[in-house]
């Protein structure tokens, strides 16, 4: 009886574990004194190897209930191999009319957001480059603790 439950949680432990997949690439960047500024704006490199894969890109954001709006602009620059960089503006929604949105804990609130409306895919292998820079009126932006970009391939999404 022990051997088979032994047996029956192993199995599962497995079966979950295969599952889930890491993202290709997520990094945060740490905001000094959780008040960004717009003069600094985080880089973030990582490789694409598989041009035939699709990708969804991802803004991350942790802020605390210090930060004093409910959304944020930034400029999103991204550089492809063999390209030059290139600007959007991008506006992350973080809360509704009463209450925080994405996910929280205590005062910290974490927002994960889709940068493009549809997977994209790198045309070319090679070293892809992302920036982020907030261009809200106020400077510096307070209450903004980190920053970051999160890249996963279609249909390996990791719910956490």
């Amino acid at each position: 009886m022990a051997k088979q439950k032994l047996l029956v949680f192993i199995v599962l432990i497995v079966a979950l574990s295969g599952c889930k997949q890491a993202a290709l690439y997520e990094r945060l960047h740490n905001i000094r004194k959780a008040a960004w500024s717009d003069q600094q704006v985080p880089s973030f490199t990582f490789d694409i190897t598989d041009t035939t894969a699709a990708y969804n890109v991802y803004v991350v954001l942790r802020h605390t209930n210090q930060y004093p709006y409910r959304n944020i602009w930034l400029n999103v620059g991204l550089e492809q191999p063999g390209d030059t960089i290139r600007h959007q503006s991008f506006e992350l929604q973080l809360a509704a009319t009463d209450s925080w949105l994405g996910t929280g804990m205590d005062d910290v609130y974490e927002h994960r957001a889709l940068l493009f409306s549809r997977p994209v895919r790198f045309d070319r292998s090679g070293s892809v480059t992302f920036t982020l820079q907030q261009i809200m009126r106020q400077n510096p932006l307070p209450g903004v603790m980190q920053a970051g970009i999160r890249v996963e391939p279609v249909g390996k999404s990791v719910s956490e």
